[in-house]
């Protein structure tokens, strides 16, 4: 492989793109939250699900990358599932 896949560390900080994925899926179910209908009302079951859902395909990619960002990811999409609470948005710059 010619080329790295992620950025290396700066001062001790570096780049977070699972959690920076995260906030797209976060920013993205807010918008369809805003946007809710009567057919599809807002942080209904189906949407948290669906946003849950979103965080745990990134936890795996995340895992199989052998990033750290995966637990996080993972617990935050488990907890958003059991309790229908969105997280709060993932920091883009992580300690390396």
């Amino acid at each position: 492989m010619k080329g790295q896949i992620f950025n290396a560390p700066l001062n001790g900080i570096s780049a977070a793109p699972f959690y920076a994925a995260a906030n797209r899926v976060l920013l993205m179910y807010s918008m369809r939250q805003a946007r809710a209908s009567s057919r599809c009302p807002a942080d209904s079951p189906a949407e948290i699900e669906w946003g849950s859902e979103q965080l745990f395909r990134l936890a795996d990619a995340a895992a199989y990358a052998g990033s750290k960002e995966a637990k996080q990811l993972r617990d935050a999409a488990t907890f958003w599932k059991q309790y229908s609470k969105k997280p709060e948005l993932f920091p883009v710059e992580i300690e390396a």
